[in-house]
């Protein structure tokens, strides 16, 4: 019996394709990245990064405290009693939360913060391997493109972000995602493209809210560009809905979320701005009023240090428009211009110019790169020219990178990360810009004396947004009740008794706070962040904050504000007891709460004390390199002024030297000369008195004597003659 062979297999068919934007053909001599590349790319940075994360993170103890808070509340999600997906929070974007979640199923990692450095090198390197594919889709060969990832990767900036634990990484990845799949829509015109920058954009704003301004411009331009193209309604309206759809529904479902769970759907946009300091710290004083001009010298200084290239970019990209019509030309200086005016906006509404975060400026650094790439691919010509001057200024940003990372007023221990990596050494107890205290000591200590003091269930009260270090590094949180296990109601209604900066729940096991360390469970000069779940996710810092909180700020109290050791509030009330018994036991709690607040005022006017101490030494040592360094300038210029007027009269005594010399050499001559001038004049004379003598015989005259000239040394007296 015959086998009918099999049927040949179709190659595949043309993609389809959209309306052409570009009116410029697409050209294909550049091949994308492959698998291969892209995961040898992903490995090298992911290894650097997570390195120096470790090295500064871990060992260094540069513990940025809303990473810690965000890895606490995916930790809570998988170990809190009860667990649950809603101690994820309700202000944070969601998925700087949920895209911990992996790395703390494993307690060692999350407790050890290992979790922090790992999950950023992960995302700045898959931003890597994104931004190098939006490279290659300008037209840049590998060649080329590899020396600008190295100049872009390892800038200090990215490099610190990478490896912290912040969610700048993260948003930065789907941002270059974005970037990637919106120019190769451009490029190639076919719609999965389209969707596939719908859905990073989506993404990006559950990562980042302020993108959803980047959202609705992305969709405004591409229903303009496809009217320009003269494409039709149907073809219009479907591009405009596949990108945005996915914003749309994410946004929706976030709504939904937080009508069901907290009653407030729009309460992560209308509470934005009411949100307090991080625990560790003690803010920066920008009290005053906000004006355009003040923004703007922020905007320009936040431009010279982490995005030096949209000085070139922005006008290059819009000469590309102008000359080509080249709509992506447009539309990424769009983005870059709107992303500054989205920061100024922000500071100016809120009135709070610690808004201007070195951070917030790093979506333009990585739209300035894409930028660039687009004007190479645009200016067939000057490539090479466009290359050269971007390679040029990507080292440059590196030193402005790190320069602002040292002197920039508001910031997230970027001072402390520059510190690290030029010494070496850890970073704890150590003050960094922006008034943060930098380590995680107290938390350890404290969560070392809650493992080896407290066992029984929800035995410690506390509020999980002050106390999230303590729990997270602890690695048992069923110890602790706070606001995530049962709701603001339960927790606050829950019987307590004070325990000096902490609060046992009856029943309770009560630690020694006599103890060397247990008094770190509240650091001192933290702010109330007890309304964490409405707290700004990308603000470490809040206007106003010049001033310290009372140090009670973080303790375990049923009010995060309320005075140590609060009695009327805390004590355990016994029906049974004799009217004596119960003066004794006011009187006890009093005296240890007097006790208690007695040693947190030694030991925050101690602290205080070695913080002016340092703080003076560091000014004492800034100022006198100053002086040394003035004071050597003002010597080098006396001495070369001592040396040229030295110099200068050297040069002339010289001259007058040569002078004499001269004239010395010339003297003999000038009396020899003399000497038989006089000669000749003496003959002169007496020739003229022969000729007179003659003359008076011949006319029988008494002759005419003349005078007699003198000898040298002869006596002229005329007596004697």
């Amino acid at each position: 019996m015959a086998v009918a062979p099999p049927p040949a297999a179709r190659a595949p068919g043309p993609r389809s394709a959209g309306t052409r934007l570009d009116e410029r053909a697409y050209r294909t001599d550049v091949p994308m990245p492959g698998a291969r590349s892209g995961l040898l790319l992903f490995v090298l940075f992911a290894v650097v990064y997570f390195v120096i994360g470790y090295r500064v993170t871990i060992d260094g103890h540069v513990v940025v405290f809303d990473a810690l808070n965000r890895l606490t509340n995916a930790y809570l999600v998988w170990w809190n009693d009860p667990p649950k997906l809603a101690a994820i929070g309700f202000l944070f974007p969601p998925l700087t939360t949920l895209a911990l979640l992996p790395l703390t199923v494993v307690k060692p990692v999350a407790t050890s913060l290992v979790a922090l450095p790992l999950a950023t090198a992960l995302a700045a390197a898959g931003a890597m391997v994104w931004l190098d594919r939006a490279l290659a889709r300008c037209e840049m060969p590998a060649l080329l493109r590899l020396p600008l990832l190295a100049a872009f990767g390892l800038n200090p900036l990215w490099v610190f972000y990478a490896g912290n634990g912040m969610s700048e990484a993260l948003y930065l990845a789907l941002l270059a995602v974005t970037l990637y799949a919106f120019v190769s829509w451009y490029e190639t015109s076919e719609p999965r493209y389209l969707f596939a920058a719908g859905f990073a954009i989506a993404l990006l704003v559950m990562t980042r809210y302020s993108f959803g301004f980047w959202a609705a411009v992305m969709a405004l331009l591409i229903g303009i560009a496809l009217h320009r193209r003269r494409a039709g309604p149907n073809e219009i309206e479907g591009s405009v809905v596949a990108f945005a759809a996915p914003v749309v529904y994410a946004l929706a479902i976030w709504i939904l979320f937080n009508g069901l769970i907290v009653g407030d759907p729009l309460g992560w946009v209308l509470d934005q701005d009411n949100s307090t300091l991080a625990v560790n710290s003690s803010g920066v004083d920008v009290a005053g009023t906000l004006g355009v001009e003040q923004v703007s010298e922020r905007l320009l200084e936040l431009n010279v240090a982490v995005f030096p290239l949209a000085f070139v970019v922005v006008p290059g990209l819009v000469i590309a428009f102008v000359t080509q019509r080249n709509d992506m030309a447009l539309w990424l200086a769009s983005f870059l211009v709107l992303g500054i005016v989205v920061m100024g906006a922000h500071a100016l509404l809120s009135d709070d110019e610690s808004l201007l975060t070195l951070r917030d400026a790093m979506p333009m650094a990585l739209t300035a790169l894409v930028g660039a790439a687009w004007i190479y691919r645009s200016a067939n010509g000057l490539r090479t020219i466009v290359w050269l001057a971007t390679f040029a200024l990507l080292p440059v940003n590196l030193f402005t990178a790190w320069d602002g990372m040292r002197n920039y007023p508001f910031q997230s221990l970027e001072q402390a990360f520059t510190r690290t990596v030029f010494t070496g050494d850890s970073q704890e107890g150590t003050s960094s810009r922006g008034g943060f205290t930098v380590g995680i000591d107290p938390e350890a200590q404290m969560a070392e004396y809650v493992k080896e003091n407290v066992t029984a269930r929800r035995a410690i009260l506390t509020d999980n947004a002050q106390t999230f270090g303590v729990m997270l590094l602890s690695g048992r949180p069923s110890l602790f009740f706070d606001r995530i296990d049962e709701g603001d109601g339960e927790w606050k209604g829950a019987p307590r008794r004070s325990v000096g900066r902490g609060a046992l729940r009856d029943g309770g096991h009560r630690p020694a706070l006599g103890r060397p360390g247990a008094a770190a469970l509240s650091r001192p000069g933290g702010r109330d962040r007890a309304g964490d779940d409405r707290r700004r996710a990308d603000q470490p810092l809040r206007a106003g904050a010049g001033r310290r909180a009372p140090a009670a700020g973080r303790g375990m109290s049923r009010e995060t504000a309320a005075p140590v050791g609060s009695v009327d509030a805390t004590m355990s009330t016994d029906p049974s007891a004799s009217i004596g018994a119960r003066v004794e036991e006011i009187l006890a709690s009093a005296r240890d709460a007097a006790e208690a607040l007695q040693r947190e005022v030694e030991a925050e006017a101690a602290r205080r004390a070695a913080e002016v101490r340092l703080a003076a030494e560091e000014d004492a040592r800034r100022i006198r390199a100053e002086a040394e360094q003035a004071a050597r300038a003002h010597l080098e210029d006396a001495a070369r002024r001592v040396q040229a007027f030295a110099d200068a009269r050297v040069r002339r005594i010289a001259e007058l030297t040569d002078a004499l010399t001269a004239a010395a050499e010339t003297l003999p001559e000038r009396l020899a000369e003399a000497a038989q001038v006089r000669r000749q004049v003496d003959e002169l004379i007496v020739a003229l008195g022969a000729a007179a003598e003659q003359a008076a015989r011949e006319a029988a005259r008494p002759p005419i004597r003349l005078p007699r000239v003198a000898e040298p040394g002869e006596d002229t007296d005329p007596g004697a003659a």
